[in-house]
C-alpha cells in the first residue's frame, strides 16, 4: 500500500499498480484504477474539486475524475523529471517534487507546466502550505518558492559543506509549517524553528536521544518527536 489521501467521505490509496478509491464509512472500493503493472504506488495522491491527481511511478500525472475514476488526462513528462515524488495543490496549482531535481507547477486543468525550480539536487521533501512551498535541497538550502509564479521569496543556508557553518544535518523529518513557524528536524536531532516570512531562524532544540522522522508542531509554543526507543517526547519554548 501507498501513502493514502484522506478526503470526507473518501480516501485514495495506491495499492501496487492500482489506484482504489475507498469509502471511508465501510471499507468498500468506490472504484480501482489501473496504472502500469510493473510500477507501485508509493507516493500520496491529491484530491482537488472533483478530480485525482495520481503520480505512480511511471513518469506520468493522471487526471482522474473522483466519482467515476474515469482518466481526464494524463501528462507524460517521464523523460524530463523520470517521475514525481510527493504532490500537493495549492491555491489552484498542483506543486509537484520530481527525481531529476526538479520542483513543478503544473495547471490542475490540463496539466501545462507553469513553473520550474531546479534545487540543485534531488528534491528531498517539499511542503505546501497557503501560496507557498517550501523544500528543503540536500546542497544545504531551505527554499521558500512562490507557487504562483514559481518565484523564490527567500532561501535559508542550513550547510556549508566546505566549512558547516550552517551546522544542520541532512533532514530527516518532513517539513512541517503551523502558526507561522517552518519545523525543520535534522539528522543530528535538532529542531530547528524558521520564521516563513524570511527564513531566519528563531530557535534551535537539540534532543539527547535518537529520533524518528516526524514532527507534530502545537500552538507554536510547543511540538511533539518519536523516540526509536518508542517514546513520546514534547518539547516546549517561552513565546
Amino acid at each position: 500500500m501507498g501513502v493514502p489521501f484522506v478526503s470526507q467521505k473518501v480516501s485514495y490509496v495506491g495499492d501496487g499498480h492500482e489506484l482504489l478509491a475507498v469509502e471511508n464509512s465501510n471499507g468498500e472500493v468506490r472504484w480501482k484504477f489501473a496504472g502500469v503493472l510493473d510500477t507501485l504506488s508509493s507516493y500520496a495522491p491529491v484530491q482537488w474539486g472533483d478530480t485525482v491527481y495520481w503520480g505512480p511511478g511511471d513518469g506520468i500525472l493522471y487526471a482522474i475524475h473522483a466519482t467515476s475514476g474515469h482518466l481526464k488526462w494524463r501528462l507524460d513528462r517521464s523523460a524530463e523529471w523520470q517521475y514525481l515524488r510527493q504532490i500537493y495543490v495549492g491555491n489552484g496549482v498542483l506543486v509537484a517534487g520530481t527525481y531529476k531535481e526538479l520542483l513543478l507547477g503544473i495547471s490542475l486543468e490540463d496539466g501545462k507546466v507553469l513553473w520550474a525550480f531546479n534545487a540543485g539536487n534531488f528534491i528531498n521533501s517539499h511542503h505546501v502550505a497557503g501560496t507557498t512551498a517550501y523544500l528543503w535541497s540536500p546542497t544545504g538550502w531551505v527554499y521558500a518558492i512562490d507557487i504562483l509564479s514559481g518565484e523564490v521569496l527567500w532561501r535559508h543556508q542550513t550547510t556549508n559543506y566546505g566549512q558547516s557553518s550552517g551546522n544542520w544535518g541532512a533532514m530527516m523529518a518532513e517539513i512541517v509549517v503551523h502558526g507561522g513557524l517552518l519545523y525543520a528536524l535534522d539528522m543530528n536531532n535538532v529542531l530547528h524553528l524558521l520564521d516563513v516570512e524570511d527564513g531566519r531562524e528563531i530557535r534551535r532544540i537539540a534532543f539527547q536521544q535518537e529520533l524518528r522522522p516526524v514532527v507534530l508542531p502545537g500552538n507554536g509554543s510547543w511540538a511533539v518527536v518519536a523516540t526509536d526507543s518508542g517514546r513520546i517526547q514534547q518539547a516546549f519554548w517561552p513565546r
